[in-house]
């Protein structure tokens, strides 16, 4: 199992070097990359990454690894992600549109 592990990792930092990647882009659709040197296990803070989410969340980092999570542990799936964001929107707060006028500028 650690032998796969350390292929997908090796595949990830291939594929970073290339302007565009559609591997790379699907995984940080859900995780986030830290590049790192470290030689033992060190923890790190991250803040979590959806929008309006001011927790931050530990991390191990691991070496030969780069692939860690994006979201504080109350985000981690869709579910839980989407319905922060729709209680988040819900708030008066949040600035919204409530008409839009379109004017002309011929006028």
């Amino acid at each position: 199992m650690m032998e796969r592990d350390s292929n997908v990792e090796k595949a990830l930092l291939i594929e970073l070097a290339k302007p565009q990647s559609d591997l790379v882009d699907r995984v940080t659709s859900h995780n986030q990359i830290l590049l790192h040197n470290f030689q033992n296990a060190s923890e790190r803070k991250c803040p979590c990454q959806l929008l309006g989410c001011q927790q931050s969340f530990s991390v191990t980092l691991i070496p030969n690894q780069v692939l860690y999570p994006k979201y504080c542990d109350d985000h981690r799936n869709s579910y839980r992600r989407q319905n922060f964001l729709r209680l988040l929107a819900e708030q008066s707060s949040v600035y919204k549109f409530e008409k839009v006028f379109l004017l002309d500028p011929s006028k």
